[in-house]
């Protein structure tokens, strides 16, 4: 449902452009859920000093068009999951012709390969 509405979305609303880039960021977010057994299987809670967090949490780590603030594309995980590592899952959605940003908590030389690579991939 997310993707398509996503997709819908992003298609029908005219973005500037810079540059004739499309302008994205990619950043993360995490949520607490409800405190069920089944959200703790599927979202085991940290630990911090061996005590247990409150409640199970889903991270999320999401790719936003800059100038509609529309969610593009979403990766999800648990916190076990790193930032670059779902990251690295939004390739594949990211179109051609994008300029995409993202914070100094994404510096992983990895990630940046894994990026350029299939950029390369599908220009050349």
């Amino acid at each position: 449902m997310f993707t398509k509405t996503a997709q819908l979305w992003h298609n029908a609303t005219p973005h500037p452009h810079w540059c004739g880039l499309t302008l994205l960021a990619i950043d993360g977010v995490f949520w607490r859920t409800p405190d069920t057994p089944e959200n703790d299987a599927a979202f085991p809670r940290q630990t911090h000093a061996g005590n247990p967090a409150l409640y199970p949490q889903v991270k999320m780590v999401c790719q936003m068009e800059l100038t509609s603030h529309l969610l593009t594309a979403a990766a999800f995980g648990t916190m076990k999951n790193s930032e670059n590592e779902l990251a690295e899952q939004l390739i594949e959605q990211t179109g051609d012709n994008t300029l995409t940003l993202m914070d100094k908590g994404y510096y992983s030389l990895g990630l940046l390969n894994a990026w350029s690579l299939a950029e390369n991939t599908a220009t050349g």
